[in-house]
C-alpha cells in the first residue's frame, strides 16, 4: 500500500484520505497509472498542514518499514552516456592517464557540446524485471566480476505521451525517485560480435540490478531537477558526486526523444544517466560484502549490501529401476 512520509515518519495513505477516492488506491503503481485522476487530490492532501501533523502524531518511524521499489513500471528506459564529466572521464581513461589524457578529455567535451546542440540522447529499453528494492541485500550471481554502479535520477511518467516536444514534457512527469542502473561492465560489448555494438540484455538484465526508491517524490516538490545532487559511496568512500545540470540532454529533451519513437504510458520509468565515477574508472567493482549507498537530494538514499548468490548442488536423480543392493552400495 502507498504511505505518506514526512520528517522520517510514515503513515498509510488511506488513513490520511479516508473520504477521498485517493484512499482506495492499493499501491503507488496503481496511483501513478491513474495519475491524472489523483494528482490534484494528492497535491491538496499533502499541502495541508494538518496532514503533516497527523503523520507526526500517528505515523511510525521509517526505519521500521520494509521498503520495496515504489514503482513497478511496464516500460523502463535508461539513457546512456549523458553526463559531460563521465564521458570526459571515460575518454581520458581510455588511453591511460599519461600525457594524452588531458587532450582526450578536452576533445570529448568539445564533441559533447556539439552533440548537445545538434544530436540526440542514446536510450536503451530495459526489462522492468530488473527493478529491485532500495534497501537490503543485492545478490551477485556466480561469474559476475565487473558489476558497476550508476546512481541516477529516475523520472516517473504520469500521462500518456507520444511525439511531444521538450516544452510540453514537464506536463507528463508524475515525479522522481533514485535509481542505481547496475551494469556488468565486461558484458556491455560482445567480443564475438564486435560490429553489433552494445548488448544491454546481458549487461543490464540481472534481477535486482535496477533498484528504485526509496521514495517517489511528486514533481511539484522538485521544481528544478537540474539542481539535484547525485552521490554514491561504496563502503563509505564517495565514488560519484555531481549535479544534474551536467547532463548533456536535460530531462525534458530525453522525454521528448523517447516519446518520438514509442508511446509513453503512466507508470513508465526513464533513468536519465549517471555522473562520473564509475567502478571502471576507480579500478574496482562490486563484490560480496560491499555496502552501496546511492542518494539524490530530496529523493532519499538507497542502502544495499552485496551478497553472493547461494547455489544449491544438483543431485543426480535416483533411477526407479535401481535395485536395493545398488542403492545401499
Amino acid at each position: 500500500m502507498p504511505w505518506l512520509v514526512a520528517d522520517r515518519r510514515a503513515l498509510p495513505l488511506h488513513e490520511c484520505a479516508v473520504d477521498r477516492p485517493l484512499g482506495r488506491v492499493g499501491s503507488l503503481t496503481e496511483l501513478v497509472e491513474h495519475w491524472p485522476n489523483h494528482e490534484a487530490d494528492l497535491r491538496s492532501l499533502t499541502s495541508h498542514p494538518q496532514v503533516r501533523a497527523v503523520i507526526h502524531s500517528r505515523g511510525v518511524d521509517i526505519g521500521s518499514l520494509h521498503l520495496e521499489a515504489p514503482i513497478q513500471p511496464r516500460q523502463a528506459f535508461c539513457t546512456i552516456g549523458n553526463y559531460r564529466g563521465q564521458i570526459a572521464e571515460a575518454a581520458a581513461d581510455a588511453g591511460g592517464m599519461g600525457a594524452g589524457a588531458a587532450g582526450r578529455r578536452a576533445a570529448a567535451l568539445e564533441a559533447l557540446e556539439h552533440r548537445s546542440r545538434t544530436g540526440e540522447p542514446y536510450v536503451c529499453l530495459t526489462s522492468p524485471e530488473r527493478v529491485g528494492p532500495p534497501v537490503g541485500d543485492l545478490t551477485i550471481a556466480p561469474g559476475v566480476e565487473t558489476l558497476d554502479w550508476e546512481v541516477e535520477i529516475a523520472v516517473v511518467i504520469g500521462a500518456s505521451a507520444h511525439r511531444i516536444s521538450p516544452t510540453t514534457a514537464p506536463g507528463v512527469v508524475a515525479g522522481f525517485c533514485v535509481a542505481n542502473d547496475l551494469t556488468v561492465r565486461s558484458r556491455v560489448m560482445r567480443d564475438d560480435l564486435p560490429t553489433l555494438g552494445t548488448d544491454w540484455i546481458q549487461s543490464k538484465g540481472m534481477p535486482g540490478s535496477l533498484p528504485l526508491g526509496p521514495w517517489f517524490v511528486p514533481a511539484w516538490q522538485v521544481p528544478d531537477p537540474s539542481r539535484l545532487r547525485l552521490q554514491l559511496s561504496v563502503n563509505g568512500t564517495v565514488m560519484q558526486d555531481d549535479f544534474a545540470d551536467d547532463m548533456v540532454f536535460d530531462v525534458d529533451r530525453q522525454i521528448a526523444y523517447v516519446s518520438r519513437h514509442t508511446r509513453l504510458r503512466p507508470g513508465d520509468v526513464l533513468c536519465t544517466g549517471s555522473p562520473a565515477g564509475f567502478g571502471a574508472h576507480h579500478g574496482r567493482f562490486l563484490r560480496p560484502g560491499d555496502v552501496v549507498v546511492a542518494q539524490v537530494t530530496g529523493l532519499g538514499a538507497q542502502r544495499l549490501r552485496c551478497v553472493a548468490e547461494q547455489t544449491t548442488p544438483v543431485r543426480e536423480p535416483t533411477s526407479p529401476h535401481r535395485t536395493e543392493q545398488e542403492l545401499m552400495g
